[in-house]
């Protein structure tokens, strides 16, 4: 059996960028139940920028033929998902993290292990700061945060001075590694008069507003006689793994999300489609709970930067699994299959 219900996520404060502000969000959960009656659950991510919500999820589950899922061995993951409509990316998501929770425990093995991976392996992750014009604040958080190793910073609060400010501000406050992500804030000129004046950044992400090709290769080629700076990374305008191919002479890698690539099997073929263009993998999320930040974990070790702390704005998680250490290395639960539970099971 298959349903799909709202998947409630309030957060502690509220997270400002240059797309809006949030208080909530508003995700969808899909609950796959098995013979035995065994529950596999899975996470679409509706951010209100992106023109999908739980109607959509719901709608795509509810024409799904459960049975013909279930039908096949639970080894037969790739059966399994072979029978999957298209549709809508974050319904498709949630759908595959439910069938490879149920591959991987009906194995008992984490699921990194049947991928090959190994979490050692994977970069430590960014923590974000949410966008605000106020620099005073901007420093105490960036104080709060000054022991981790990664930090992201959202810009786009207006003047692209400000931004500078902002950057500088945080940099001052700490020694983390630091990424900015624009969030399509801004224009062509204004992007190539400002990245050049970022020094020791680790990525610039979506630095403008217009998302063909031809921006961002005019884009580029307006940094190119600035000298060295940090790699632009493509995230809103990569919407499809033909979109990795088309901007690929113009940016330096792209933002892989379960949510976007329509769960872990897409996510994987994003990813090898950008690196054999020679990019470099940025592994994002959105604001998710830890089912869908826990799926998108086991998937780390492929990427070269990672943001995955979106549960971790919560003000209640439904779900325990993957965590942030001090150090910002990505911690997985032990446990079988994608390794989140429900929180009121969330004991190893």
């Amino acid at each position: 059996m298959l349903s799909c219900r709202p998947l409630q996520l309030l957060l502690q404060t509220p997270f400002r960028t240059a797309h809006g502000t949030d208080r909530a969000r508003t995700n969808a959960l899909v609950e796959l139940t098995d013979a035995d009656e065994r529950s596999f659950f899975g996470e679409g991510a509706l951010p209100p920028y992106y023109p999908h919500d739980v109607a959509d999820v719901h709608d795509y589950v509810k024409a799904l033929d459960a049975a013909a899922l279930l039908d096949r061995p639970p080894f037969a993951l790739e059966a399994a998902l072979a029978r999957l409509p298209e549709g809508p990316p974050p319904a498709r998501c949630a759908v595959d993290l439910a069938l490879h929770d149920r591959w991987a425990r009906h194995l008992g093995r984490p699921l990194y292990e049947l991928l090959g991976l190994d979490p050692s392996d994977a970069p430590p992750s960014s923590v974000t700061l949410s966008l605000t014009g106020d620099l005073e604040a901007l420093r105490e958080k960036a104080r709060a945060e000054r022991e981790r190793p990664v930090l992201k910073l959202k810009l786009g609060a207006g003047a692209i001075e400000q931004d500078e400010r902002a950057v500088r501000t945080v940099q001052e406050e700490t020694d983390a590694a630091l990424g900015v992500d624009a969030n399509e804030a801004w224009t062509v000129e204004e992007a190539a008069a400002l990245i050049p004046h970022l020094p020791d950044l680790l990525f610039v992400e979506e630095p403008i507003r217009e998302r063909s090709p031809s921006a961002w290769q005019s884009l580029a080629g307006r940094l190119q006689g600035e000298g060295p700076h940090a790699p632009l990374i493509a995230d809103e305008s990569i919407q499809r793994p033909a979109d990795i191919t088309r901007l690929a002479p113009s940016v330096d890698g792209a933002n892989v999300k379960i949510a976007k690539a329509g769960g872990i099997a897409g996510a994987r073929r994003w990813i090898a489609v950008a690196r054999a263009l020679g990019l470099k993998v940025l592994l994002g999320c959105m604001i998710e709970s830890s089912l869908a930040v826990t799926a998108a974990t086991h998937l780390a070790p492929k990427a070269d930067f990672t943001d995955l702390d979106g549960a971790r704005s919560l003000a209640e998680d439904p779900f325990a699994g993957a965590r942030i250490d001090a150090d910002g290395q990505l911690s997985l639960p032990e446990r079988p299959g994608l390794g989140a539970a429900p929180a009121r099971s969330s004991q190893r």
